[in-house]
């Protein structure tokens, strides 16, 4: 009897918003008998080289990636597969963005303290141990005692229109895309239904975006439930992109999820892994 092949392709560690490390991550993974998996941090490298030793320790194939963060005020994320993290320019704008989300964390403190829910801008960093993301500075106001859980705190404090938003820099989806491939990546774009756009303007945007690059979509994701995966996977059919999924895995100090949620229904995966690895080795990597 065939035995299917368990694949997750969107995970976060501790290098970025993720509560396991890289390798306890791996290590649960591989316990639950996962074949393939991609380590995605937000705008992060750094857990890679852990992942890939505890990875081969276990037989498990591992794929370097990371998710990078587009837009403003409307926040689009574009998956890079099978990254050269020695890739210097790559480093670079990962660097950069760092840089900028410190800043960022160091703006909402401040407007958290003006708006009476003040925290520990040193806990925040304490709780980041990677890349300080939005999702520390939640669990720090959770641990303040100013919301209940880390979706409260998001609703009621860091997302656009609330007190301590704070926008991030515009990155194009062309500009991470193109480092993508110069890194030798494969660029898929992530969770489309999160953009909470219909269907027409979505098709729309994927389309010029394919036109600048893009290499596939995130069909298979918690957020597109119903029929909304269908309408996904039959997008990337029109459009001949590449299909992947992926749980989109924090651990449960986030949000409660397992490794696999979601990726379940991905029927396709036997074909659709093999095209997207095919991919990630058409791109050259400059230094």
């Amino acid at each position: 009897m065939k035995v299917e092949m368990k694949v997750d392709l969107h995970l976060h560690s501790t290098a970025s918003d993720g509560t396991l490390t890289p390798r306890e991550l791996v290590e649960r993974a591989a316990l639950e008998r996962f074949d393939t998996l991609a380590l995605t941090d937000h705008d992060s490298v750094e857990g890679i080289a852990e992942a890939s030793e505890t990875a081969a320790a276990y037989g498990v194939r591992l794929i370097a990636g990371a998710e990078l963060s587009c837009g403003g005020q409307r926040e689009i994320h574009v998956l890079g597969y099978g990254l050269d993290t020695r890739c210097e320019e790559l480093l670079r704008f990962l660097g950069r963005l760092r840089a900028q989300r410190e800043e960022r964390a160091e703006k909402m403190a401040a407007l958290l303290e003006q708006n009476g829910a003040p925290v520990s801008l040193a806990r925040v960093r304490e709780l980041a141990r990677g890349v300080v993301a939005r999702p520390h500075v939640a669990r720090a106001l959770v641990e303040a005692g100013h919301a209940a859980s880390v979706a409260e705190a998001f609703e009621r404090y860091l997302v656009p229109g609330k007190c301590a938003y704070v926008p991030k820099e515009d990155v194009k989806v062309a500009e991470a895309v193109s480092l993508i491939h110069r890194a030798g990546g494969a660029a898929v774009l992530a969770h489309p239904m999160e953009l909470k756009l219909g269907m027409a303007a979505l098709e729309s945007l994927i389309g010029e975006w394919k036109a600048q690059g893009l290499d596939g979509i995130e069909v298979w994701h918690p957020s597109a439930a119903g029929n909304h995966a269908q309408a996904l996977y039959a997008l990337a059919a029109r459009e001949g992109l590449l299909v992947t999924g992926g749980s989109d895995f924090h651990g449960p100090a986030v949000r409660e999820s397992r490794i696999g949620e979601g990726v379940e229904r991905w029927t396709t995966r036997e074909t659709d892994l093999p095209a997207l690895l095919a991919r990630m080795g058409t791109y050259k990597t400059t230094r």
